[in-house]
């Protein structure tokens, strides 16, 4: 019984302790579908033309991100490219590199022979906002938003991608 007592008196002192949170905690700003995607400014893609998001209103749009360091994102952003324009979807790909050097993103996109009119390099600062925001809290990430901005989905592999663009 004295047993009982102690382990309920550890117990709550464990719930309490764990359950405490500073009130300076500040939730992160986390995307789900149906918000709408932030704008990104100052976005170049490879010939250093400006690009923002808002211009592409009125279009689906799919957003990767991607690094030509990390094999499967790097790999997946491809993959992407071929099937979007083998299957001609009604969808602007947006694809948005990581890489921390620029030379090594433009390389990478004339090595892997897509259309390189919406790749994209995100500077440094972009990149520490997107980290601070943790947008890309667990990896990097792709976002299909409709022709408003409004995300309809989010983590697509392709197959799945071509069923929601088949559907509407």
């Amino acid at each position: 019984m004295k047993y009982l007592k102690f382990f309920l008196i550890l117990g709550f002192a464990f719930i309490g302790l764990t359950s405490y949170s500073s009130r300076t905690t500040e939730l992160s700003e986390v995307i789900r579908p149906g918000d709408f995607f932030p704008e990104m400014y100052g976005l170049r893609n490879s010939t250093g033309e400006k690009i923002q998001l808002s211009d592409l209103r009125g279009h689906k749009v799919f957003v990767n991100f991607w690094a030509a360091y990390d094999a499967d994102s790097h790999r997946d952003n491809v993959i992407f490219a071929n099937v979007m324009e083998k299957k001609s979807y009604p969808v602007k790909m947006v694809s948005m590199s990581l890489d921390k050097s620029k030379s090594v993103f433009e390389k990478t996109v004339v090595l892997d022979k897509i259309d390189a009119s919406l790749q994209l390099w995100v500077d440094s600062s972009m990149q520490k906002e997107l980290v601070d925001r943790e947008w890309l809290k667990n990896g990097f990430q792709n976002y299909l938003l409709n022709e408003n901005g409004q995300i309809i989905a989010m983590n697509l592999n392709p197959e799945k991608l071509g069923q929601l663009l088949e559907v509407n």
